[in-house]
């Protein structure tokens, strides 16, 4: 089968060569391109969801023996969702790449988003079913792992050094309130208070409460870091 411009993009993006090239033309089909008669990406989508969350809750595992099941499950949700999945998709450049129809072209960006997300899960089925558990798996941590690290040290970041800076001073441990939770449950956005002693307060907003948490810490290290020049 002549391998097309578009998988031969998708081959050097990844620097992996598929075996069966049906696999990866399936992969980057979306469905409102089946009146052309080719098979859809949604039965390798639904496969590669299942893969791509199996990889990284092992590798969350593995990177945070001491973390609760609750954190874990934070890291786990943020680096699986739909939103995640379609920057992955861009930052490979899989954006233009795929096979749509002409109905696509009028759809809004968040349903744009939803199809390079599905996309990129398709594409891991694809190499699955191509390459078996262990070469999708070492392409899916190539690929997340600059995600992966970010989500790891979330609270090794502004939240340890805002608590090391303030026993340094022999100053209470700060407190975090949540003031509020926002959006769909898929793509929540929480709003969290950082409260000093000193009454010095900051506000950080994020998709997890954790990241909000993080973001207040960073916002109230900022404004200390002021204080001081």
């Amino acid at each position: 089968m002549k391998t097309t411009y578009h998988q031969k993009e998708i081959i050097r993006l990844l620097s992996y060569k598929f075996n069966n090239n049906r696999l990866l033309e399936e992969a980057l089909t979306h469905s409102s391109a089946s009146k052309y008669n080719k098979n859809n990406n949604e039965r390798l989508e639904f496969l590669g969801d299942r893969v791509l969350g199996l990889v990284i809750a092992d590798e969350l595992l593995k990177l945070n023996p001491n973390s609760s099941e609750g954190q874990i499950a934070t890291y786990y949700n943020y680096l699986v969702k739909k939103e995640t999945c379609a920057l992955i998709a861009k930052e490979i450049g899989l954006e233009g790449l795929l096979t749509l129809g002409k109905s696509v072209s009028r759809t809004n960006d968040r349903q744009k988003d939803k199809i390079l997300g599905n996309a990129v899960e398709a594409l891991i089925g694809a190499i699955f079913l191509d390459a078996g558990f262990k070469r999708s798996r070492e392409l899916i941590l190539k690929v997340w792992r600059k995600h992966i690290d970010i989500v790891r040290d979330i609270e090794a970041h502004a939240k340890t050094a805002l608590q090391e800076l303030l026993q340094s001073r022999g100053q209470q441990p700060p407190k975090y309130l949540q003031i509020s939770r926002t959006g769909p449950d898929h793509d929540p956005n929480f709003c969290v208070q950082v409260v000093l002693g000193s009454g010095l307060k900051a506000i950080g907003n994020g998709s997890t409460k954790r990241m909000a948490e993080t973001k207040a810490a960073e916002q109230i290290l900022e404004k200390i870091k002021n204080i001081n020049d």
